[in-house]
């Protein structure tokens, strides 16, 4: 860290970039704290808690301080609008900060950055609603849904419509839960080596719980900077949640197919599927150069050498691959709305009129792709939202307009699992403990 820099000017920094530049926030977290690797894990973890914690409550904390200030929040300057929020995410979501703190270091922040002079308005405006919070007058229940929760109306509407009010009422809080680091260890990892490794890391101070549902998978809390972490450099464990590891579980692999992922990047759906085929390949493709790169990066870490990664644009047909493949995963580009919980800046970025231009979008993917597909091959559809047009409706595309036969999946994904409808399932954050996820599984008929 900078001489004399301190976490909430990097955190002003960290959000004042995404305000300009629009990148996301977990990725900014991401890159600065690797720019500081000897940062001890209790600054790291207060860094990314208030800069993801700004972002995700966004809407909320407008609402609460457009209550007490006669200027919005709107017209304010970026910077104060920033310090403002961050002050308050303390005083409300940050129980390790003092009340005192929160309101001291936000005008000591104010100052530091050139903003004396609005110094006394941040501090007189953080001490009123201090008060009033400390008099149990600030009471988010009498909120809108939408300020409750931070959501976009829209997004609340939609919901509404498609899972029902009860659901959508116990969805909103569940993609605001923590979320902890997931991590698969890798199958060649022995029962012995495993116990090992686990021991390992939990001396390193990570805690892990077990997943759900795969056998394989752990969360991860407190655990630092992840690469320092025993085994991660050994390739024996990596970061993927468990929900899109029910796109590699509903394939049913047997350990000899070829499988091609069309739009594979960051990879971790097709190293998973490499691991579980050592007779196997599996081709990644992804749009540029960067991607195929990470890819590539990825795969050697963990040693699959049966993954070969190439630069395709998954809307043109690739005759070179017509009727090759074993298996063909086309996890999609979608809205994202499963995993606003990981990317919080997605519920503010997607829109409304995003959703059908999606869909046709994923539509064409599947056209250009199904060719590759042997007669009697699968086809896994995948996504990360939670939106029926680019979902279910897609799934009768691929039916009657590919000619694709839906298969039972309940047989290989785990028992009991909630959700599954005939040749798919939704999984949601508050039913399954897992991010927002659709996967589906269908066949190629032979020529008739």
């Amino acid at each position: 860290m900078k001489q004399g820099r301190n976490e909430r000017e990097i955190v002003l920094d960290l959000l004042l970039a995404q305000h300009q530049k629009g990148t996301f926030m977990n990725v900014l977290v991401r890159d600065a704290l690797d720019r500081f690797p000897d940062l001890e894990p209790r600054r790291r973890a207060f860094i990314k808690r208030l800069a993801e914690g700004v972002v995700e409550r966004k809407m909320e904390l407008d609402a609460v301080l457009d209550r007490y200030s006669k200027k919005p929040m709107s017209a304010q300057k970026p910077k104060v609008r920033i310090i403002l929020r961050m002050g308050l995410y303390q005083l409300l979501y940050m129980d390790s900060v003092p009340a005192s703190a929160a309101c001291n270091e936000s005008v000591r922040l104010a100052k530091r950055v050139g903003l004396t002079a609005v110094s006394g308005y941040i501090n007189g405006l953080l001490r009123n609603i201090t008060r009033d919070l400390e008099a149990g007058k600030l009471n988010a229940e009498t909120e809108s849904l939408s300020v409750r929760y931070s959501m976009p109306q829209w997004i609340i509407d939609l919901w509404d419509e498609q899972l029902g009010r009860e659901q959508t009422r116990q969805l909103l809080p569940a993609l605001l839960a923590e979320r902890p680091v997931c991590i698969r260890i890798m199958p060649y990892v022995t029962g012995e080596e495993r116990e090992r490794l686990l021991r390992d890391l939990a001396a390193a101070g990570a805690q892990l719980m077990p997943g759900r549902w795969i056998r394989d998978c752990y969360y991860m809390k407190k655990s630092g900077r992840l690469t320092d972490l025993p085994g991660y450099r050994d390739g024996k464990w990596t970061v993927q949640d468990e929900s899109s590891m029910f796109a590699v579980t509903a394939a049913g692999l047997t350990g000899d197919e070829l499988l091609l992922d069309v739009c594979a990047a960051p990879g971790g759906k097709a190293m998973h599927a490499a691991s579980l085929l050592p007779r196997g390949h599996v081709e990644a493709f992804d749009l540029t150069e960067r991607k195929v790169a990470l890819i590539r990066e990825n795969a050697s870490r963990l040693r699959l050498t049966n993954l070969t990664a190439q630069r395709r644009d998954a809307l043109e047909k690739d005759e070179a691959r017509r009727e090759q493949a074993d298996v063909l995963l086309c996890d999609l580009p979608c809205s994202g709305l499963g995993i606003i919980g990981r990317k919080q800046d997605i519920k503010y970025r997607v829109t409304e009129k995003d959703l059908p231009e999606l869909a046709a979008l994923q539509r064409r993917i599947l056209a250009a792709s199904v060719p590759c597909l042997k007669p009697g091959g699968i086809l896994i559809y995948s996504t990360c939202t939670i939106d029926r047009l680019e979902n279910e409706e897609n799934l009768l595309y691929i039916e009657k307009e590919l000619g694709m036969i839906p298969e039972e999946i309940s047989g290989l994904l785990p028992a009991g699992i909630p959700g599954i409808r005939r040749n798919a399932i939704q999984l949601l954050p508050h039913i399954h403990g897992t991010d927002g996820f659709f996967v589906a599984r269908f066949r190629k008929p032979f020529a008739q």
